[in-house]
């Protein structure tokens, strides 16, 4: 875990010194906008659902059980991507929209997927604003 934190707070001091553009724009773009629908999505399912209520839970993964498999479905993409930014920031963003939507854990993981996308819009951006 000590190790995670540490590359990840290397990466977020390099990162902009280090921007490299995707090799494949659109597809980063369209997982950020992916990304954003599940938190969003998660956070109006866990408006009234209480974790402690196994009933509740139960009805809410028969209902919205293809929400966790599309955060997994976006995790397993993001972990292919090629270079390493786009790669740690979007898996880190993926892994909380998947318990966002999770039925069984509370909305703040909701919270975490904001600020990994920020990241990765940031380094998407630095290129430009080099030039």
């Amino acid at each position: 875990m000590q190790r995670w934190i540490l590359a990840l707070l290397t990466l977020s001091l390099t990162g902009p010194a280090l921007a490299v553009p995707p090799e494949n724009p659109d597809q980063v773009n369209g997982m950020i906008d992916g990304l954003e629908t599940l938190a969003d999505q998660g956070r109006a399912l866990k408006q009234d659902l209480d974790p402690a209520d196994q009933a509740a839970v139960k009805a809410c993964r028969a209902e919205h059980g293809a929400l966790q498999e599309q955060a997994v479905a976006l995790r397993d993409s993001a972990a292919k991507l090629p270079q390493l930014a786009y790669r740690v920031n979007l898996t880190m963003a993926a892994s909380a929209a998947a318990g966002c939507v999770a039925c069984d854990q509370g909305a703040d993981q909701c919270d975490s997927v904001a600020p990994a996308l920020d990241r990765v819009r940031h380094q998407l951006n630095a290129p430009a604003e080099k030039q």
